[in-house]
């Protein structure tokens, strides 16, 4: 599921109000999380707060009190994130101080918005206006290195958890359960959303009887206005549809993930070629491979890659 994490650049700041206010704003299938600092301990387990942070998916929103150390300890957060590539969506400046750090800060923040939070302890009206979803929906900074370098956003994989067997269970069980899977992984094609939720009712093999009903919830939600389907005719090549919350980026370049190669959406693969082209690569299929750490190059790869590469013409 997407997820917005709220990351301190001083362990004295109280975010709560904050994390309030953005948890009552948050559009469906948005998460919101603080953490003291990218650096800090992660609560459960060995390891930073940064590295559950990419495990989850996360894109971090840097929250900072104005002072005189302001652009510091908003740069280093934000380079201790790329640095790992995880993206930047924004940087909160929390109350008054540091008006000659504010430039400097907007000056480097990069594709990262910036935003005046002037009394962190009312923040309804301001948070109201901040794009909450497109945030999450932020990508990391272009990679630097060799050439064909490109940055990929991790992949959020739905967290797998019992559901009920589609064939039996009714729309209030299966609705919102699909909602999540989309929330999680979208654009995801649609076999694949069908195939985590059969997977996790304990089904081996996604026949058309358990497709019938998964297909329905998909159908019920996009009336709802909560996801968009995208037809598999409008997407040459592909043969399934593609879900995804409503309101959402259609193509986001992210790592192959849990994903099989023909797993990820044709237009997401040919996004990551054009992006590879601007970076210089030359063979682009092979470059693909590398991106997602792939290595062999069967048959099928290739005519998958192909089918994504007649998208860029």
């Amino acid at each position: 599921m997407p997820e917005l994490l709220l990351v301190s650049t001083t362990q004295g700041f109280d975010g709560r109000d904050l994390v309030r206010a953005l948890e009552r704003q948050a559009p469906e299938g948005v998460t919101i999380r603080s953490a003291p600092g990218l650096l800090a301990p992660r609560r459960e387990g060995d390891g930073l707060v940064r590295e559950a942070a990419r495990e989850r998916g996360a894109t971090v929103v840097v929250v900072a009190p104005g002072g005189p150390d302001l652009a510091s300890h908003v740069l280093l957060t934000i380079e201790g994130a790329r640095s790992v590539g995880l993206p930047v969506a924004a940087v909160v400046i929390a109350g008054p101080g540091g008006a000659d750090q504010r430039p400097v800060v907007r000056e480097h923040a990069g594709a990262a918005d910036v935003v005046e939070l002037v009394d962190p302890q009312a923040p309804s009206s301001a948070v109201a206006a901040w794009p909450l979803r497109e945030w999450a929906a932020a990508e990391p900074a272009p990679a630097g290195g060799a050439s064909g370098d490109v940055a990929l956003a991790p992949y959020s994989a739905w967290e797998s958890h019992d559901v009920p067997d589609p064939r039996a269970a009714g729309r209030g069980a299966i609705d919102p359960v699909l909602a999540e899977i989309v929330a999680a992984e979208g654009p995801v094609l649609a076999a694949r959303a069908y195939g985590i939720y059969n997977k996790a009712s304990g089904g081996k093999k996604l026949t058309s009887i358990a497709r019938a009903p998964l297909s329905g919830a998909a159908y019920r939600l996009k009336m709802a206005g909560r996801i968009d389907i995208v037809p598999a005719e409008d997407t040459p090549g592909q043969g399934d549809e593609i879900l995804r919350l409503a309101g959402s980026p259609a193509v986001r370049v992210r790592e192959l993930g849990p994903r099989a190669l023909d797993e990820v959406p044709l237009p997401e693969i040919a996004e990551l070629m054009e992006r590879l082209t601007t970076a210089g690569a030359d063979d682009l299929k092979r470059a693909v491979l590398d991106a997602y750490g792939l290595v062999r190059m069967t048959a099928k790869a290739d005519e998958y890659l192909e089918r994504a590469l007649e998208l860029t013409a």
